[in-house]
């Protein structure tokens, strides 16, 4: 049975979690972009790219600073956050071209990486080291991700589908060697215990055959 949670307990976990945060996602039912993303109407755009970043940092639903609440309440949090940059960057949130421009940006995050790892080959082969800041690998990172996760949803089941039966038929073939084992360990065994019998039935007449002789002499 479980204890109901007292209001001040619950209040001091809630901070003790919040205080994580920079940007903590906000208390209301049905906060605003501009609430959502701690900003005052009236933004620049680099504004508000730049604190979508800081966001994702905080709200992926993989970031270690969320492992307070659960998956679900993550995804929502991160599904709210993409609709609110969506919304503040001056695009529709049809699921459709959302779903297409998540894509775009994944393809033009993978071809910069690809430039930028070819430049760093370059470099690094003509004695230069190519460096990147922190904050561009992280940007880098999150797209990536986003386009990963996009993909993974629907490609997922059709590879999850040939695992389960490669390691199914691998559970059928270990299955089908352990009873041939068994099978190999009782035909031993009998032919073990025929073996003791007709050595035993041996030393029997053998001695059978002794006892005969003494009583002759």
């Amino acid at each position: 049975m479980h204890m109901p949670i007292s209001p001040i307990l619950a209040q001091a976990r809630y901070a003790s979690t919040s205080s994580l945060y920079n940007f903590p996602f906000p208390k209301n039912s049905h906060p605003t972009p501009h609430q959502i993303f701690h900003l005052p109407i009236g933004a620049s755009q680099q504004d508000i790219k730049t604190r979508y970043y800081d966001l994702v940092r905080e709200h992926h639903p993989d970031s270690p600073f969320c492992r307070d609440v659960t998956p679900e309440v993550r995804h929502s949090r991160f599904r709210a956050i993409t609709a609110a940059y969506d919304t503040l960057r001056g695009r529709g949130i049809d699921p459709y071209h959302a779903e297409i421009e998540l894509r775009r940006r994944a393809q033009r995050a993978r071809e910069v990486y690809e430039r930028r790892a070819e430049s760093a080959g370059k470099s690094t082969a003509q004695g230069r080291e190519w460096t990147a800041s922190a904050d561009d690998r992280w940007k880098d990172w999150v797209l990536i991700s986003i386009g990963i996760m996009s993909l993974g949803a629907g490609l997922g089941p059709a590879l999850l589908w040939p695992a389960h039966n490669a390691g199914w038929k691998t559970h059928i073939n270990a299955a089908a060697n352990l009873a041939q084992a068994r099978r190999d360990a009782r035909e031993f065994g009998e032919e073990r215990r025929r073996e003791i019998s007709r050595r035993v039935q041996e030393h029997k007449q053998s001695q059978k055959q002794v006892d005969i002789h003494s009583e002759h002499t």
